[in-house]
């Protein structure tokens, strides 16, 4: 019998066979043997958004299922919304607007990342306007100040009129009745999107402006307008994340809105389960006392997932626990998670998650520093601080599923080094076995050379 490279006639007939037989001949495109459920799964697996698209090219199928991971997110800002005429009629479009109206597209979005500031009035004058650019240290563009100042005059002009038209609330709701699994916003000073990155968007001020913080003049407008349209609209959002400096946080949008802005701000809080407040610290280290959002976490009662976040500094800012918290306790609250924070005492933590055993099961704490006024003579090691802290931890019998510790140290010890004590505690899966099970504490050190190797 006749072979073609070591293949027979009979093996190509019967492959053909079996071929025939398993090909999917559906009314759907298919490219495996597999549930569209795996395949999805699978191209989940590709990190790089080239990857995905180049994926997505294979066949049909894959291009079902690839869509999904590439059109998550998107992103809405007054900026992207453009400008044009009509037979003398002003219209309105926006990147958002059109994936709102796709048939297809819109129905993936899940998260909508709401970003940077309208440019205060205060940065118009072109010396105030060089000011703020030298503070910048943008080098990488060889245009003069003078155009690119002429262009952000534009760029106010454009989005004033947009706000006073209300259009980009027109949008923003549009986009919100047409993204069916949306279940996160990202609220942000950071832009993502930028159309040039030599023109960046203002962060939120420095300094805490003037006037109502909740005006179609004010810095923070579209914060408020995204805000009063969930509320308006009845929309029982999930996830809310909020990032931006310390004086939007700390002394603006939670505190200083008027008492019906406030009542939206309740609305939206009630429905939450997951919260992320992360604060960009420049100057100082005032303790962040994240002023008016601990009454509006009160209000948060389906909460399950809490984040508090300070980044910005090489020193962290103090926290104080109970002028956040209070004495409030989340009947569904399963993880807490603290990240660049200073405190003076542990008592406050110990005593928030004492009254959240019964479910809390998840904790992480990164880049934190505990400073422990009576744990600081000659005979105490460089982890004693939270040594003492999880040694109450224990006593009090509290536990937990995963522990997550980076990057934490004692702020202050007679050897005057911080070791990172993460390490020695393996990530925390040896505190959370002596958490379990008892037996010495991990973080007990004997000697000082030790200690060296701790660090």
């Amino acid at each position: 019998m006749m072979k073609v490279s070591g293949i027979t006639a009979n093996d190509l007939s019967r492959y053909k066979m079996v071929n025939n037989k398993s090909r999917y001949s559906g009314p759907e495109p298919q490219t495996l043997p597999l549930p569209p459920e795996l395949v999805v799964r699978t191209l989940s697996y590709l990190d790089q958004a080239s990857d995905k698209k180049n994926a997505r090219l294979v066949s049909k199928g894959f291009a079902a299922a690839g869509l999904s991971s590439l059109t998550s997110t998107v992103y809405f800002s007054t900026s992207l919304i453009k400008i044009g005429y009509l037979s003398k009629d002003l219209q309105f479009s926006s990147p958002i607007l059109e994936i709102a109206m796709h048939e297809v597209v819109s129905k993936y979005i899940n998260t909508l990342v709401c970003g940077g500031t309208q440019l205060s009035a205060s940065y118009l004058p072109l010396r105030d306007f060089q000011n703020w650019w030298a503070t910048l240290g943008k080098s990488e563009t060889s245009w003069p100040v003078q155009k690119i100042h002429s262009i952000y005059v534009s760029r106010y002009s454009q989005e004033k009129l947009v706000v006073s038209k209300g259009e980009d609330r027109n949008i923003f709701l549009t986009a919100l009745e047409r993204f069916e699994k949306l279940k996160c916003i990202v609220f942000t000073d950071a832009a993502a999107n930028e159309q040039s990155q030599v023109l960046p968007q203002p962060t939120w001020p420095s300094a805490v402006p003037e006037g109502d913080l909740w005006g179609p003049s004010s810095p923070y407008h579209s914060f408020a307008m995204c805000i009063r349209s969930l509320s308006e609209m009845a929309i029982k959002l999930h996830e809310l994340s909020i990032e931006g400096g310390q004086n939007a946080i700390s002394c603006c949008i939670f505190s200083r809105a008027s008492s019906k802005d406030y009542n939206h701000l309740l609305n939206v809080f009630a429905s939450l389960r997951k919260i992320s407040i992360s604060v960009n610290t420049h100057q100082d280290a005032y303790p962040l006392c994240f002023a008016g959002l601990g009454r509006l976490l009160t209000h948060a009662t389906l909460l399950q997932s809490l984040d508090l976040k300070c980044t910005g500094r090489r020193r962290q800012s103090r926290l104080i626990l109970s002028r956040v918290f209070q004495s409030a306790t989340w009947p569904c609250l399963k993880h807490i998670g603290l990240h660049g924070f200073i405190m003076h005492t542990d008592v406050e933590l110990i005593t928030f998650l004492e009254r959240h055993r019964a479910t809390i099961d998840s904790v992480a704490l990164r880049s934190m520093f505990l400073h422990q006024k009576e744990l600081n003579s000659r005979e105490d090691s460089p982890c004693e601080a939270w040594k003492h802290f999880f040694g109450k931890l224990r006593q009090r019998s509290i536990k937990f599923q995963n522990l997550d510790l980076f990057q934490v140290q004692d702020c202050s010890n007679p050897f005057e080094v911080h070791p990172d004590l993460a390490v020695r505690a393996n990530g925390g899966k040896t505190v959370l076995q002596y958490l379990r099970d008892g037996g010495p504490n991990p973080l007990t050190i004997d000697t000082i050379s030790e200690a060296d190797v701790c660090g």
